[in-house]
């Protein structure tokens, strides 16, 4: 028995042993899967190649205060675990110490992303940094505007030999009230000291001002949009965050096919070579992966049969979603091939510069990208308010939010009555219409014979008391197939190729909306 309790002893002995040494293994791997902070920062300090002090205490963090990638105070233990956010701030100052702010100083950058661009004129803001605040053109003349801040800044990514010229701007309301004012930039006329030239088309500064301006959209995309944890990452590092995922460095996890944002998990460890992958798409940006104007991320592989047809395909949406038939193409002059090419375009042929100047009505206060942004915005609205009503809940807020998303509603008195009329019905049949995802893909936008439509996919259902209802007695505007596989309180999906029409509003652009059908998803995929 005594030798029987010692073989017992022995062996619980080893396997604690073991356990013990295969705890403290996995423990080490764990440790060598992340990266401290002192090793990011000399990571960084010895692929930029920077000198560092030999006497010094902590020379690698020494020579990333000097440089401004870290800052003083931010980090309390330089030995700790990097998290997903630092490694993003980080990586960020690195990439505009190295590259700036999107290729241009700092004061270009601050001065042209306060500017507004129209017919190829600068307009700068003077509630922008460099007008001093409270200045009125008797305290602060045109001429001294242009001497200390336009030409010392212009001038550095432009030369001009007439130089250039700044006059006051003033927009004015119906009463003739200043309700905004700019100071207007060009190019000096030769013949008429009162007379401004735009800029050429092609000119640098007007490049400058589009990279800053279509970079800054990204960013605030981003930052608005596509960052479905945003909340969970410190205000100060947000921007920072959202940059770093904007120019492709970083790209955040999946949250599903169609879900437009992407979670960051800012607080969890970065691996090391995580993060060292980081570093390598700071310094060689060739690497980085390709994002969206809008702050999406972009694929190239495993493409639909028509990618050629879109501008770029997005990560998050599946084959089926491009391969969808378009509208135009159930038009009979398209079946029969009679149909002229320049009766419809494909979502890469509609550009800014395309619906500038076919639809949108540019003025100095709006321009392009504000027209096409608040019409992406009227879409996504319209979509949320059809797809998200209860009878037993609606009221003025959602018949208001559904009725000013119509460019109609303007001129037309009818669409509030339609309005009402569907809630009558709805109340009778007991609809509630919810919806669980709906991405509207401003990338999708085609024509056909001068009529926009936009894709937008919705996960939804209808609980009723009787789904033998008529289709725009269940769901407002829509006109036919929206019953085929709808099932009492089951959620379904459809694409719906969302029609615009051709009614322009005060704002100069065509917002108002014609009723969803399931047809052509039904079609295209049956």
């Amino acid at each position: 028995m005594k030798k029987y309790k010692g073989f017992i002893f022995v062996v619980v002995l080893v396997i604690t042993l073991v356990f013990s040494v295969f705890r403290t293994n996995q423990k080490a791997i764990a440790a060598d899967k992340y990266i401290k902070v002192k090793d990011y920062i000399e990571y960084i300090v010895k692929q930029m190649n920077w000198p560092i002090d030999e006497t010094s205490d902590q020379p690698y963090i020494d020579v990333a205060l000097e440089k401004g990638i870290i800052k003083k105070g931010e980090f309390k233990d330089y030995s700790v675990y990097l998290t997903r956010t630092d490694a993003a701030v980080i990586a960020n100052r690195l990439d505009e110490l190295i590259h700036l702010k999107y290729g241009y100083p700092e004061d270009v950058y601050e001065f042209l992303k306060d500017c507004r661009l129209y017919e190829n004129v600068l307009y700068y803001d003077t509630d922008g940094k460099f007008y001093p605040k409270g200045a009125t053109r008797e305290t602060y003349p045109e001429e001294r505007f242009n001497e200390e801040v336009v030409v010392p800044i212009l001038s550095k990514i432009y030369k001009y030999e007439k130089g250039f010229r700044t006059l006051y701007k003033y927009i004015t309301d119906g009463y003739g009230n200043t309700i905004k004012r700019y100071m207007e930039i060009g190019l000096a006329n030769k013949d008429f000291i009162l007379n401004i030239d735009p800029f050429e088309k092609d000119s640098e500064i007007i490049k400058a001002w589009k990279t800053i301006k279509e970079g800054e959209r990204k960013l605030n995309a981003v930052l608005e949009k596509r960052i479905s944890d945003i909340k969970e990452i410190p205000k100060s590092k947000r921007e920072a965050v959202a940059a770093i995922i904007a120019k492709g460095i970083m790209k955040g996890y999946s949250n599903g096919l169609y879900v437009q944002n992407r979670e960051f998990r800012g607080k969890n460890k970065i691996t090391a070579s995580g993060a060292k992958e980081v570093i390598q798409k700071v310094l060689n940006p060739e690497k980085r992966a390709l994002i969206s104007p809008d702050g999406q991320l972009i694929r190239t592989t495993n493409l639909p049969k028509n990618a050629g047809q879109y501008p770029y395909i997005l990560e998050c949406f599946p084959n089926k979603f491009y391969e969808m038939n378009y509208t135009f193409m159930y038009l009979t002059d398209y079946i029969n091939g009679t149909i002229k090419k320049e009766e419809y375009l494909y979502p890469k042929e509609i550009t800014l510069d395309y619906l500038n100047d076919n639809y949108y009505r540019e003025k100095i206060e709006k321009d392009r990208y504000d027209f096409y942004d608040f019409t992406i915005s009227q879409v996504e609205q319209y979509l949320q308010h059809i797809f998200n009503v209860d009878y037993r809940t609606v009221n003025e807020d959602w018949i208001d939010g559904l009725a000013f998303s119509h460019a109609w509603y303007q001129v037309d008195w009818r669409i509030e009555d339609s309005i009402k009329n569907y809630i009558e019905k709805i109340k009778k049949y007991k609809v509630k219409v919810e919806s669980e995802c709906i991405s509207v893909e401003p990338s999708t936008l085609y024509e056909s014979r001068g009529v926009l439509y936009i894709r937008a996919y919705v996960k939804y259902r209808v609980t009723t008391s009787d789904l033998n209802a008529s289709d725009n007695n269940l769901i407002y505007g829509a006109s036919s197939n929206i019953k085929k596989n709808l099932k009492n309180g089951q959620w379904k999906y459809c694409y719906y190729d969302i029609m615009f029409s051709s009614l322009y509003d005060r704002l100069g652009m065509p917002i108002g909306f014609v009723g969803i059908t399931d047809y052509f998803f039904n079609d295209s995929f049956k």
